[in-house]
């Protein structure tokens, strides 16, 4: 048995609702311990008043038991409920950890692939890029040849419809003369 504040209190409460705490706080020179007997009247009514004051006491006494137990059992109500839930709330953290582990590895792994693909597609696009490049360039290239070389076939045409002009009117001055 643990002496508890509550008990210090209910054993005050329980002196105060009988008459010891009278006889405690009594004068030493209240007079001689044996008391004189009274008429019987009044010692019947002494002994009924502390009757009653005895069942009060036992009555409060249950009172306190019952609110005791009462307390104990909703304090172990609590905490069982308390510890549930604090089992819950560790198991669901512990769920929700690993969940967001795992979607963070498949994020991870999903940059990473997009990272890869991206990587990939940049270079084909440069390759291809480059190879437009040489393209464009060749068909430059052959253009300008094709360009020059109508240039030239236009020019030596044109000396030869001259040359032939020419000599025409050469021919002509010939005829005219003979």
């Amino acid at each position: 048995m643990h002496i508890t504040a509550e008990k210090i209190k209910e054993a005050a409460e329980a002196l105060e609702s009988t008459e010891l705490k009278s006889f405690m706080f009594q004068e030493p020179t209240a007079g001689p311990l044996t008391r004189r007997r009274r008429s019987s009247r009044s010692t019947g009514r002494s002994r009924r008043s502390t009757r009653g004051t005895r069942r009060s006491t036992r009555g409060t006494r249950r009172s306190t038991r019952g609110t005791r137990r009462s307390t104990r059992r909703s304090t172990r109500r609590s905490t069982r409920g308390t510890r549930r839930s604090t089992r819950g709330t560790r198991r669901s953290t512990r769920r929700s950890t690993r969940g967001t582990r795992r979607s963070t590895r498949r994020s991870t792994r999903g940059t990473r692939r997009s990272t890869r693909r991206s990587r990939r597609s940049t270079r084909r696009s440069r390759r291809s890029r480059r190879s437009t490049r040489r393209s464009t360039r060749r068909s430059r290239r052959s253009t300008r040849r094709s360009r020059r070389s109508t240039r030239r076939s236009t020019r030596r045409s044109r000396r030869s419809t001259r040359r032939s002009r020419r000599s025409t009117r050469r021919s002509r001055r010939s005829t005219r003369r003979s």
